[in-house]
């Protein structure tokens, strides 16, 4: 069967499984034994996470580690962007800018490229428990993503899109994480897109 890799955080983990589901008999699903986290640790670990498999389609996403608020000692804030400011110690920053999470995609993108797999790019799924500027973080990341992935001819799969209208019965009371049934649904989403490209030859 076609080899198929999911690479990305806590979110694809949930969604994952139901991949496997859907894709049983048409193709065998994969994804790294870690959460992936942001682009910059994608980079250090994409090619121990590519091997030496033959892959036919890669399904990949970074950016909701990359929005994560740090103070000035690099450690992760938690908490309303208020209170973030209160208990920070120094500075306190968005991991990767969007020029730095550009970057890191691009040299991303020339690395899964070169291992011959159909690409298909994930934009990052909402974070509805921020407001202001943590909340715009990832829709602004979201068009750097979609720049660089139009620009290299890469499908891209917008997940943030699809949730949206669906954040209130999908997502667990974190409003980050989905539950279940938006899992399910994340899973099918997925799956399609994934099948679409490998029947696509």
């Amino acid at each position: 069967l076609p080899r198929g890799l999911i690479i990305g955080d806590s979110i694809s983990i949930g969604y994952t499984e139901p991949v496997r589901g859907n894709l049983k008999g048409v193709a065998d699903v994969f994804r790294p034994p870690v959460n992936c986290q942001h682009s910059g640790y994608g980079l250090m670990q994409i090619k121990t996470w590519l091997g030496t498999s033959k892959w036919d389609v890669i399904h990949f996403n970074f950016g909701i580690w990359d929005t994560h608020m740090l103070d000035g000692n690099g450690n992760l804030l938690s908490g309303t962007m208020e209170g973030d400011r209160k208990s920070a110690s120094g500075d306190i920053r968005i991991r990767h800018t969007p020029e730095q999470y550009g970057s890191n995609l691009t040299q991303l993108v020339e690395i899964l490229k070169g291992t011959g797999a159909k690409l298909i790019w994930a934009s990052s799924t909402p974070v509805m428990y921020r407001t202001g500027e943590r909340f715009e973080a990832i829709p602004t990341l979201n068009r750097v993503a979609a720049d660089v992935m139009k620009s290299h001819d890469i499908v891209i799969d917008d997940l943030y899109g699809f949730v949206i209208p669906h954040v209130k019965e999908w997502q667990t009371p974190d409003q980050c994480h989905f539950n279940p049934q938006g899992n399910q649904q994340l899973g099918k989403h997925v799956s399609d897109c994934i099948k679409s490209l490998i029947t696509d030859h």
